[in-house]
């Protein structure tokens, strides 16, 4: 290609393979490869999928838990110019199915357990060429056809050369959580791949994190989920010991990390509030000086200074399926490096500021970005090498994306006067009272931290004076007393941090909460239990 280096995710190997040959990657402590074994493997699956006919831009859907499997399948579909299609498997059948089919998969990768769910409707599914299962017992259910066995596939067989790709080729597709109506498709580039992973690296590697070659990484984002935060591929580029938890299992989790060492995480909010709640976890995560890269939410007070007192740090990170994902960190800049730890902390649960490559506004309702005084709320708006261009088969979705050059994340925030970026709330969950906005997330992170809340999320209740009022569903320990509460909360209006109009009207207990697909906690059946009650 006339000298030109092409950003394709084989590239990602190369080096990492030659450097590192003797890493390790485990699968739950249990099964562990080289690097220099995974990149055979690697090849020799995408020799097989050649010779097995798929071609440039056919999808080849995974169906699987956080697997060695699954982290082949993310280099070796890829590698030969088809598309890897992560499927969400926590959708219910019927959008598993829509998902695939709006993706035009062609070939799907499947653990034997998810078998009984697809055979139960495969008639809906003859859309599909080949099945290519793998199960860890070596007994394959023949109830698919036409299949092949995986392990097949794996062994060392004819190696085919690889086609050369242009670094714009199509590498990933995947679909959006689904919070409103049908999931949406976003596809992206392995040049865009290649650019998220450098600039996640460069981020991580900024205190508090401070990723370097001797951590040892276990994230616990579902590789279905936005690439598991680009994880598969920024640790390998990075050289690290790579840990795939399979199921997520909490009490496994933690004996896996004991084991295994673990150092750097990743994960939402509602897997951090189960791990530091296991009665194990302070015995066991006590010496591995755990820190944890915490997204899909925002990072609560409450949670970031329990976490601390176990020993563990946490950051927040931000980003969107749209753009894959990652946009901020709250790392530490070098103005907060000189800060004492208590004032960190008020910057590790902000919302971050971007990473390298991302531009990044805050945009009020006439296009000009909101002054950096923590208090002009506006919408996100952002630019990156990395972000999808359209939606899959929906301009519409697509033009409401992108308007005047900027992708709009529908995400209310304020920037202080050190640039750190906060998100308030979403535009859809926002409750406007009065005519005026108040912050939910601000709310729900000023209430974690009142001793024995564990869990709180606020939404609106339609108000005949107000037009809404915030209404606070919380999870609670035994030490809980809601005039505590009120009175905890009633300090931060006399300090003027919020309004008294902010306050919620009431404070409900709940048993738990539901959780979207992705592991965050859902606010429509709050919403729904609202509106039954009126």
């Amino acid at each position: 290609m006339n000298g030109r280096y092409e950003l394709t995710i084989d590239k990602i190997l190369i080096s990492s393979v030659r450097n590192n040959p003797d890493q390790i990657i485990s699968y739950q402590g249990r099964e562990n490869i080289t690097y220099r074994e995974f990149n055979e493997v690697v090849r020799n699956l995408a020799s097989s999928l050649l010779r097995m006919g798929v071609k440039k831009g056919d999808k080849v859907a995974v169906i699987d838990w956080d697997t060695n499997r699954y982290l082949e399948a993310y280099y070796a579909i890829p590698m030969i110019g088809a598309v890897l299609h992560t499927v969400n498997i926590r959708y219910p059948p019927e959008i598993i199915f829509y998902s695939m089919q709006h993706a035009e998969d062609k070939y799907v990768i499947i653990r034997d357990e998810f078998v009984p769910i697809i055979a139960k409707n495969k008639s809906m599914f003859s859309f599909i060429k080949k099945w290519i299962i793998y199960s860890e017992n070596g007994k394959i259910p023949e109830v698919l056809e036409p299949f092949e066995n995986y392990d097949n596939l794996i062994k060392n067989g004819e190696r085919m050369e690889l086609p050369e790709l242009s670094e714009d080729t199509v590498a990933t597709t995947f679909y959006t959580s689904g919070t409103t109506g049908l999931p949406k498709g976003v596809s992206f580039t392995h040049r865009q791949i290649v650019l998220h992973a450098l600039a996640s690296i460069s981020g991580l590697s900024d205190p508090p994190i401070g990723l370097n070659s001797g951590d040892v990484m276990m994230p616990l984002v579902p590789m279905f989920h936005v690439h598991s935060w680009g994880i598969p591929y920024s640790i390998i580029m990075k050289g690290l010991k790579y840990v795939l938890p399979g199921r997520y299992d909490i009490p496994l989790i933690l004996k896996i990390m004991e084991k295994e060492k673990v150092t750097v995480s990743a994960m939402v909010p509602s897997i951090v509030y189960m791990i530091i709640n296991n009665p194990e976890a302070s015995k066991i995560l006590s010496g591995n000086h755990l820190r944890i890269v915490v997204g899909g939410g925002a990072l609560p007070r409450g949670l970031a200074e329990k976490a601390r007192s176990m020993g563990i740090e946490t950051i927040a990170g931000y980003g969107m399926s749209e753009t894959a994902p990652i946009l901020t960190l709250s790392t530490f800049t070098n103005k907060v490096m000189e800060m004492d730890d208590q004032k960190k902390t008020d910057f590790r649960i902000k919302t971050g500021v971007p990473v390298n490559l991302v531009d990044l506004r805050v945009f009020d309702k006439e296009g000009r970005e909101v002054p950096y005084d923590s208090k002009t709320i506006g919408e996100i708006v952002v630019r990156a090498p990395w972000l999808t261009k359209e939606y899959v088969k929906d301009p519409e979705g697509t033009e409401k994306l992108w308007k005047n050059g900027w992708m709009h994340t529908g995400d209310l925030a304020v920037v202080d006067s050190y640039g750190y970026i906060s998100i308030v709330d979403r535009e859809k969950d926002a409750v406007k009272s009065g005519g005026e906005f108040i912050p939910t997330l601000i709310l729900e992170d000023l209430i974690s931290t009142t001793p024995g809340v564990n869990q709180v999320a606020v939404v609106g209740k339609k108000d005949e004076k107000w037009g809404e009022r915030p209404v606070a569903f919380l999870t609670v320990s035994e030490s809980y007393n809601e005039q505590d509460l009120k009175k905890h909360m009633d300090t931060y209006v006399e300090a003027g941090r919020i309004a008294k109009f902010w306050l919620p009207d009431e404070y409900r207990i709940i048993k738990e909460f539901t959780l979207t697909s992705t592991g965050k906690i859902d606010k429509k059946p709050l919403r729904k239990n609202l509106q039954g009650m009126e």
